[in-house]
């Protein structure tokens, strides 16, 4: 488990694929989070996505649940690689429980993402994907310290139109410039509890 405030990560198991059936059918969900609005998905479908992701060792997936609850109300990945001896993370996540949307938990699970990939590891650079409409996620992104890159012309037909996919990324060293701000405002109250818990070793 990996807790960050009022979040938690945890991975994913084969009994969370109910809800897992549930979000990737929701129409309006996959519409911002995959740009494949029509990408439904049955449970045996599901199963062998599962036993795809278990086998594959360069990614991490996670159910993302309310610390205090233990309520599953996302997902999010960080898949792991290499280019030229530079270690990159591609991140995604996005929120199930619709209602929760727009309160912030989006930025509080990419500024996570951010800490697995450059604080536990190593990461050099991490990079993520949007749709041309998704505007929430860009910002998202951006505050996080996201630059965007370039842009993907005509990646995805949705509504009867084509949009672009937007490129985002982070390097490690302009991270860690924001990192302390970053916490400051994704932990709060919890910040103390955090770094006493992931940024310290007793002895060191």
């Amino acid at each position: 488990m990996f807790e960050f405030g009022r979040i938690r990560f945890r991975p994913v198991e084969r009994e969370d694929l109910k809800i897992l059936h549930s979000w990737e059918n929701d129409f309006e969900l996959i519409m911002y989070s995959r740009s494949k609005p029509m990408n439904f998905v049955n449970m045996a479908q599901l199963e062998k996505q599962y036993e795809e992701w278990i086998k594959d060792e360069r990614e991490l997936r996670f159910i993302v649940e309310l610390a205090d609850s233990k309520e599953p109300i996302g997902i999010a990945r960080l898949r792991r690689g290499e280019w030229a001896n530079v270690k990159t993370a591609e991140v995604g996540t996005y929120i199930g429980k619709k209602e929760l949307w727009g309160k912030g938990l989006g930025k509080q699970i990419t500024v996570a993402l951010l800490e697995m990939a450059f604080n536990q590891l190593n990461m050099d650079r991490c990079e993520a994907w949007s749709v041309e409409y998704n505007q929430r996620a860009h910002k998202s992104l951006e505050t996080c310290g996201f630059k965007r890159g370039g842009i993907m012309r005509d990646a995805a037909f949705i509504n009867g139109r084509k949009w672009g996919a937007y490129h985002f990324d982070i390097l490690r060293d302009e991270y860690l410039s924001l990192r302390d701000d970053l916490l400051k405002q994704a932990l709060g109250d919890k910040l103390d509890e955090y770094l006493k818990k992931h940024c310290t070793i007793e002895g060191y």
